[in-house]
C-alpha cells in the first residue's frame, strides 16, 4: 500500500523529513516548498515534449516517451536521494501530487527503499499557505526595529536570533536587502508565492512566543508584496529606533558589499537608478566613483545625500518610539533592545499569540 503523507503531516514535523521536488528545473526555480530539493524527473525541454506527445498522440504515447527519456537516469535519481536523506524520511511530491510522484514512488517501493508521497503535491501546499495567511494575525507584540541605512538593523536581527529572541528576517526571506542596491550579491530575490512559503514557515515557529522582533520594511521588500495582517502589525507594533555614527555605517556597508562580485557594475547601474531624486549629474558622479573603487566617498554620498534624507522625511518624532539604542557594538546594543523588550513586557502593556 503506497504511504501517503498530508500536507498537515509534513508540516508537523517536518525536519524529519527529506522533501523531493521531482518536477523540472524551470517548475522549481519559480516556487517550490522550503528545504525541498531538486532532482527531476524530466528537464524543461523533456517535460515539454512529453506534453506536446500527450495533446498530439494521447496518454499512452507520452508515458512511453517519458518512459524513454527517464530510464536511464533513475539509478542515479535514487542514489542522490538516498545520499541527501541522510537518515530522514523521503518525501516525493510534484505539482499535484500524480504521474511524476507516484512513478519515481513506485521505483523506490520496488526497490525496498522507504518513501512518502505528499498528497496533492505543491499544489496542496500552497493552497495551505494562502489559507494560512489570508486568515493569519498577529496578537502578540511586535517591536520593530528602524534606522538609517548601514546603522546594522539586518546585523542585530541576526545577534538577537542567537541570543534565542524571536524575530522574523524578512529581508533573508525574501533574499532581498529592499532598496535599489538591495538585491546584488544575493542572487536571484524569491517570487512571491517562495517569500509567502518561507514566511509561513516563521510564523509557525514565532507561534506560541511571547513577542517578536521585524526589522522595520515597508509594505515591499524588493519585488514581494507584505501581507496586510503583517504590515499593519508592524505599523502598529512599538518601534525602537537604532542609531550608529557615520563611519560605522559607512563600514558596514562597504563589508556588506565589497568583493560581492567581480565586476562592479552592478553597483554603478543601481546608483545610475537614482536619477529621478538625486539627478543625472549626481548620479553618473557616484557611478564612476564606485567603477574606480571608490566605494567609501561614494557610499558617504549615498548616506548623506539620499538616504538619510529619505528616511528622515517618514521617520516618527523621536518621542514616538519606545527606545532610542546605540548599536556602534552590535552585541552590546542587541543586549539592551532584549532589555527593553523585557521592561516593556513586565510592565504589562500587552500580552497574546498568533
Amino acid at each position: 500500500m503506497k504511504s501517503l503523507l498530508t500536507v498537515e503531516q509534513f508540516i508537523k514535523n517536518r525536519e524529519q523529513y527529506l522533501l523531493v521536488d521531482v518536477r523540472s528545473p524551470g517548475e522549481f526555480s519559480l516556487a517550490h516548498i522550503p528545504g525541498a530539493v531538486n532532482i527531476p524527473l524530466f528537464s524543461d525541454e523533456e517535460r515539454a515534449l512529453v506534453g506536446t506527445t500527450y495533446w498530439k498522440e494521447g496518454t499512452d504515447r507520452a508515458k512511453l516517451v517519458g518512459l524513454s527519456l527517464v530510464g536511464p537516469r533513475l539509478p542515479g535519481m535514487v542514489e542522490e536521494m538516498l545520499e541527501s536523506a541522510a537518515g530522514r524520511d523521503i518525501v516525493l511530491y510534484c505539482w499535484r501530487g500524480g504521474m511524476r510522484s507516484g512513478s519515481v514512488f513506485s521505483v523506490m517501493e520496488a526497490l525496498g527503499y522507504p518513501a512518502w508521497q505528499l498528497v496533492g503535491g505543491y499544489k496542496a501546499f500552497r493552497r495551505h499557505v494562502v489559507r494560512y495567511l489570508k486568515s493569519a494575525e498577529i496578537k502578540m507584540p511586535v517591536f520593530i526595529l528602524n534606522g538609517l541605512t548601514g546603522v546594522g538593523k539586518t546585523l542585530v536581527i541576526k545577534e538577537l536570533q542567537r541570543k534565542g529572541a524571536p524575530t522574523i528576517d524578512l529581508e533573508r526571506l525574501a533574499n532581498h536587502r529592499g532598496s535599489a542596491f538591495g538585491g546584488i550579491g544575493l542572487g536571484k530575490p524569491r517570487t512571491q508565492k517562495d517569500f509567502e512559503a518561507h514566511l509561513f514557515f516563521a510564523l509557525k515557529e514565532i507561534e506560541t512566543a511571547p513577542y517578536v522582533l521585524l526589522e522595520g520594511e515597508g509594505k515591499k521588500v524588493g519585488p514581494v508584496v507584505l501581507p496586510d495582517f503583517l504590515y499593519s502589525a508592524m505599523h502598529h507594533g512599538e518601534h525602537i529606533l537604532l542609531e550608529a555614527d557615520l563611519e560605522i555605517r559607512v563600514d558596514r556597508i562597504i563589508k556588506e558589499y565589497h568583493g560581492i562580485d567581480e565586476s562592479v557594475e552592478p553597483l554603478a547601474d543601481a546608483a545610475l537608478m537614482l536619477q529621478k531624486k538625486l539627478g543625472q549629474k549626481k548620479c553618473s558622479a557616484l557611478a564612476n566613483q564606485i567603477r574606480q573603487g571608490e566605494l567609501r566617498p561614494a557610499a558617504m554620498a549615498l548616506c548623506s545625500e539620499y538616504y538619510d534624507q529619505y528616511y528622515r522625511d517618514s521617520q516618527q518624532n523621536i518621542g514616538h518610539y519606545l527606545a532610542v539604542v546605540d548599536v556602534n557594538d552590535i552585541q552590546r546594543g542587541a543586549a539592551v533592545i532584549l532589555a527593553v523588550v523585557t521592561e516593556y513586557l513586565q510592565k504589562g502593556e500587552s500580552s497574546g499569540s498568533i
